[in-house]
């Protein structure tokens, strides 16, 4: 069984459960690249930290790739490391978050705006940095199934 949480206003609650999404791909211009689609379950693990199962049928630069990542969480911040990536993240609001994640899959510093237009809809801008330049932009909005 995997634990949702119950509703309120605690940290990255809002986070949890399963999404669908699509993931949009711009260059530095503002040109669309691609679109693909995005799985993602989000749970709590325990109190203090919740696991990310994030899937992209096509990860832009990289092709199909999941995610399986755990985050801790110490009040309003998180944090995780593993052989994919570094994350760190703090919540502005109950529904809005930001993200610095430095990828070893896509070689890149991602930047994420997280915004949540309601308990069911979010949307992620997303800021991509190689060597000090811009490499894409993305926009995923996600619907929550479950």
């Amino acid at each position: 069984m995997k634990d949702y949480g119950p509703p309120g206003q605690r940290p990255y609650q809002c986070f949890m459960g399963r999404w669908q999404g699509l993931c949009k791909t711009f260059d530095a211009q503002g040109n669309f690249l691609e679109a693909s689609a995005v799985h993602m379950d989000v749970y709590w693990v325990d109190e203090n930290r919740w696991h990310l199962h994030e899937h992209f049928e096509n990860l832009y630069g990289v092709g199909e790739t999941v995610f399986r990542t755990d985050i801790e969480v110490e009040g309003k911040t998180c944090f995780a490391a593993n052989e994919m990536l570094r994350l760190e993240g703090t919540e502005l609001t109950p529904y809005n978050y930001v993200f610095t994640i430095h990828s070893d899959v896509s070689k890149t510093t991602v930047y994420n705006n997280h915004y949540f237009l309601d308990p069911n809809t979010r949307r992620i801008i997303t800021h991509k940095v190689r060597d000090g330049q811009t490499h894409v932009f993305q926009i995923q909005d996600f619907v929550k199934v479950a």
